[in-house]
């Protein structure tokens, strides 16, 4: 019986051992002392991947997030323990780039579940989460074998995995699944994770300077991209009423934030569309928000519908294979047949660490093949 109480003990200082080493990989890749993640902002923003100022601000949320007891929250919600985990599973992350760190997630996961981690790095965002990675290459618990990665999927031929992550845009899910298998990077049991939702909602039913503030950034942060990026807004009020003092909070943003991607010139197009039909609309030469017309056929426009609760859970069904989440102002506010997308306006571009893409809780997916 103490054997068995020994060995146990053991293995759940293996988890635990993990996570200590993590938070000290934190407070290391993010100290202001750290020269190596200073160069790679800096070679970021001259090679005009990202604007210093996201960046910034995703470092920013990281810092203020990862800390002991949201790991140990996530380590909780997901099951993980010594005796449920992933140790012995080769895990391959094909990251995305279309906002910086954006791949930082399931790396965390992977390194959390006892995996081995291989990644493809975006060239759309290659100097940064290399930077944390390395952090985790000088500890004693993760050796070279156990984290690699490579910016051309090519140098990772034959090495073969359990499982693949993935996000990004449903047309290119086939494409993908082509290259892993000319590649021989999977087995014949590999599972994958696919996520492809690329769009949030938000119900705005006050006109709170609060509230009026987290739309903004819910809107326009990252010039909009990205799956936590709200692109419908339901609102009692119509835009008519409510676009100068929308617009105000909007330029006061981005004064501090100005929006680094420009429109292609059919944004143009469309504004002049939308003029001609009479159709309500706010035109801010680099972003479009019109009323109605929910084509979601191109970047820099947000949709702004009227209606109520009952109109926020249409537009869900409607669009619930593309939607990642619906914000509210107050926990009041209930979206009928949705509680499971359910967010507040406030965390939408600073969510916690073990939010879930596309519904799916990475880390106990990780554990649950």
């Amino acid at each position: 019986m103490n054997k068995i109480r020994n060995d146990f003990n053991n293995l759940m200082g293996d988890l635990q051992s993990r996570i200590d080493t993590l938070l000290e990989v934190f407070d290391n890749w993010l100290s202001d002392d750290n020269q190596f993640l200073r160069e790679a902002i800096a070679r970021t923003v001259e090679e005009e991947y990202f604007a210093f100022h996201d960046v910034k601000y995703a470092l920013k949320t990281l810092k203020e997030t990862l800390n002991r007891t949201a790991i140990e929250e996530w380590v909780e919600r997901s099951s993980l323990s010594d005796r449920n985990d992933a140790r012995g599973e080769n895990v391959l992350c094909l990251h995305a780039g279309n906002l910086p760190l954006v791949g930082f997630q399931d790396a965390l996961a992977v390194l959390l579940s006892g995996a081995r981690y291989t990644g493809k790095i975006s060239r759309k965002d290659p100097y940064l989460l290399p930077t944390f990675l390395n952090e985790v290459k000088k500890t004693g618990i993760w050796s070279s074998i156990d984290v690699q990665w490579s910016h051309r999927l090519d140098d990772l031929e034959d090495m073969q995995n359990d499982a693949i992550l993935f996000a990004g845009s449903e047309s290119s899910v086939t494409g993908v699944k082509q290259a892993v298998e000319e590649l021989n990077l999977e087995k014949k049991d590999t599972r994958y994770l696919i996520r492809t939702a690329h769009f949030s909602m938000a119900y705005l039913d006050k006109r709170q300077e609060k509230h009026m503030k987290d739309l903004v950034e819910a809107i326009f942060r990252y010039g909009g991209k990205g799956c936590r990026s709200v692109a419908v807004v339901v609102s009692p009020y119509d835009l008519d009423t409510i676009k100068c003092e929308l617009t105000d909070y909007i330029e006061s943003f981005w004064l501090e934030n100005p929006q680094f991607e420009k429109p292609e010139p059919k944004l143009t197009q469309r504004f002049a569309y939308n003029k001609a039909i009479e159709r309500p609309q706010a035109w801010l030469d680099d972003f479009l928000l019109q009323e109605g017309g929910l084509e979601m056929d191109q970047d820099f426009i947000c949709y702004w519908v009227e209606g109520d609760e009952t109109k926020v859970q249409e537009l869900a069904k409607r669009f619930t294979g593309q939607l990642q989440s619906i914000y509210i102002t107050e926990p009041d506010i209930t979206i009928p047949d949705h509680s499971d997308k359910v967010e507040y306006l406030s965390d939408a571009q600073r969510p916690p660490i073990y939010w879930k893409p596309d519904g799916t809780d990475i880390l106990r997916w990780l554990i649950s093949g």
